[in-house]
C-alpha cells in the first residue's frame, strides 16, 4: 500500500470535516410510525482537505498525487479521530489541481475532497476504557466489589 510522503504537511486542521455517507434506511409507514434498518456496516467518509504548503511541499504533493498515486490510487494517511492519528486508506475524490492559488511569497493553497474507505472507531474494549478513565477496569472493578461488601454489612 502506497503511503503519505512523510515530508509532507498534513491538511490543516481548522478546514478539515467530514461527511459519512448515511448507511440507515428509514421506511416511513402509514400509521406514522417508521421502520430503521442499517444497511451496511461500513459506509465511505467524505473529509474536505486544505493545505497551505511551502513551494517544495506543494512540489511533493503535486508529485505525489500525479506519479504515485497515478491520481486514482488508494494509499495511507494519518487521520485525526477522537482516538488519535490512525492510518486510514483514503483517495482523492477530486484532484488537488482543481482548486489551488498562491498565497505569496513561494507558499500555495490546495483544497480538494478525500475519501476514507472506512472511518476506523474505537472498539467496545477502548470505548469502556475510555468511559472509566483515569480507572483502568481491574480498578472499577475492584472499587464495586468494595462498594458492594460495604453494603452488604
Amino acid at each position: 500500500m502506497i503511503k503519505y510522503p512523510t515530508g509532507l504537511k498534513y491538511p490543516l486542521l481548522s478546514s478539515t470535516s467530514f461527511k459519512q455517507q448515511s448507511n440507515i434506511l428509514r421506511t416511513e409507514m402509514g400509521s406514522g410510525r417508521a421502520r430503521q434498518r442499517q444497511l451496511y456496516q461500513s459506509v465511505p467518509t467524505m473529509m474536505a482537505a486544505t493545505w497551505r504548503l511551502s513551494r517544495n511541499q506543494a512540489n511533493m504533493l503535486e508529485s505525489f498525487y500525479i506519479h504515485d498515486l497515478n491520481a486514482t490510487a488508494w494509499f495511507l494517511m494519518k487521520i485525526l479521530t477522537p482516538r488519535g492519528l490512525v492510518d486510514h486508506q483514503v483517495r482523492f475524490v477530486k484532484s488537488p489541481f482543481e482548486n489551488f492559488k498562491p498565497l505569496g511569497s513561494g507558499r500555495w493553497e490546495y483544497q480538494t475532497t478525500i475519501e476514507i474507505k472506512e472511518l476506523i472507531t474505537a472498539n467496545e474494549e477502548q470505548a469502556v476504557t475510555s468511559a472509566l478513565k483515569p480507572n483502568t477496569l481491574e480498578e472499577f472493578v475492584l472499587s464495586l466489589r468494595n462498594a458492594l461488601n460495604k453494603y452488604q454489612e
